[in-house]
């Protein structure tokens, strides 16, 4: 760099001490100062600020960060390539459905009156048109639907009833996530089955859906019953439930007297004490909690299962990685989705926004008070919708937040 001239050194000839330089002048010592190499170097373009070593120090140091940014993303994105490689995706496996269901909750010792059997299906026959006539809804810019399914099976067979099925709707607009349970009951028509050959579809209960063609036959009964056009599944069976409660450390539940009794006597005791209060339940008890249905009704137990799922959101909030790491070795091998990669990549990157959502408004499908209840001793007890038309538009309100 060239040296710089001393205060007391004498002006070039022709000036004045105390005249001002000329711009040209001006301009071509400051090219010269910054060029680095003198007058007979490359001049840096005109206009160009000079930069100190404090400048130099942040630009160091920013690209340190981007440099340790860019590695984490690397290893981030490459950690959960490999914990979705562990997860089952729809095409990896092949499952022999079941084609036929026999009823098993019809007690054949217990009489029924003329009013509890179902005789004929007119009052839906006649409605349906109806149904068919609302707006099939998808997701939207900021709503999303997930299906969570719930397989009554265990090991690898997912050749059953789902047990469970649950709309998971995340808002982001509104910074929410809803669950709304379809229950299991719900009398409809399953698209495509036509078992008596009378050029219609046959009727079921919702949860024989899944047992007769997976999600894509349960995908279409929801279509076409509900209104809904779900298109991304998660289903876990019984064994992974256990695995992921057990992997989370046991999740905290409050249990009436009722509902310890019935744990302790489908499980094991949670614990020395044998009155309500909350605990600490392993996977096994908090799959024999989740399913308690004598006690009450389906209502009841699907309440139970919702509120399985909330404690163990909750739950997720506070785990470290290690306990994250390990909840996904445990689980992600058992799941099985129609999810790609990159979206459950995607998910998983939005997880910890996620995690800032309220996650308190839950639904039922029926409503109490909006079905009545009948036997067909070919199918079982079922749920029949009052007025079908104004259970799947209050439906479609809830999962959309429309008022």
């Amino acid at each position: 760099m060239s040296k710089k001239r001393p205060a007391h050194a004498k002006p070039p000839s022709g000036r004045a001490a105390d005249q001002p330089r000329p711009p040209e002048e001006r301009a071509d010592i400051t090219e010269m100062a910054y060029s680095g190499n003198g007058p007979d170097q490359p001049k840096r373009p005109r206009g160009r600020k000079p930069r100190g070593k404090a400048f130099k120090g942040v630009m160091i140091a920013a690209i340190a960060l981007l440099c340790v940014f860019g590695l984490l993303f690397i290893l981030l994105g490459s950690y959960i390539g490999v914990m979705i490689n562990r997860i089952t995706f729809d095409g990896e496996y092949s499952e022999e459905y079941v084609d036929s269901i026999v009823p098993d909750d019809i007690d054949p010792n217990e009489s029924y009156s003329d009013s509890d059997l179902l005789s004929d299906y007119t009052f839906i026959d006649d409605t349906m048109s109806d149904v068919a006539e609302i707006e099939v809804r998808g997701n939207t810019q900021n709503v999303t639907n997930y299906l969570l399914i719930g397989v009554d099976g265990r090991g690898d067979s997912y050749a059953a009833r789902s047990d469970t099925v649950i709309v998971l709707t995340i808002n982001r607009e509104k910074k929410t996530i809803k669950l709304t349970s379809l229950m299991r009951d719900i009398l409809i028509t399953i698209p495509g089955r036509d078992k008596d050959g009378d050029g219609k579809d046959d009727y079921g209960k919702f949860n024989w859906a899944y047992a007769f063609g997976g999600f894509d036959l349960m995908q279409k009964a929801i279509e076409q019953n509900f209104r809904l056009k779900i298109d991304k599944y998660i289903a876990v069976n019984f064994t992974a439930f256990e695995k992921a409660v057990d992997a989370f450390g046991g999740v905290d539940i409050a249990l009436t007297d009722a509902e310890l009794a019935e744990v302790a006597r489908t499980s094991s005791q949670p614990a020395s004490t044998s009155s309500a209060g909350v605990y600490h339940l392993n996977g096994a008890q908090a799959l024999a909690y989740s399913r308690i249905r004598k006690l009450d009704s389906d209502f009841g137990r699907n309440d139970r299962q919702r509120k399985t799922i909330q404690a163990l959101f909750s739950a997720a909030k506070s785990m470290s990685i290690g306990q994250l790491n390990t909840l996904l070795n445990n689980v992600l091998p058992e799941v099985r989705t129609n999810m790609t990669a990159n979206e459950l990549a995607g998910f998983a990157m939005n997880s910890v926004t996620y995690f800032s959502y309220n996650m308190g408004e839950t639904y039922y499908l029926p409503q109490s008070g909006t079905y009545t209840s009948k036997i067909d001793p070919s199918i079982g007890w079922v749920m029949l919708f009052n007025d079908p038309v104004q259970a799947i538009t209050d439906l479609h309100k809830f999962i959309y937040s429309i008022e």
